[in-house]
């Protein structure tokens, strides 16, 4: 529960168990890959023209 930054009073008392794991799944973590870049209406609508 480190990694939450969580007290022992909290973990132990005032947290449920089943909220924890919750939490511990839902935690930031990196992203790897590429950027998506975001793009107009227009643009989307060209793209379907196009194919």
């Amino acid at each position: 529960m480190d990694s939450l930054h969580l007290t022992y009073d909290e973990v132990l008392n005032q947290i449920p168990y089943r909220n924890l794991m919750v939490m511990l799944r839902d935690k930031q973590h990196e992203v790897y890959g590429d950027v998506v870049k975001k793009i107009s209406g227009k643009e989307l609508a060209q793209r379907r023209k196009k194919q």
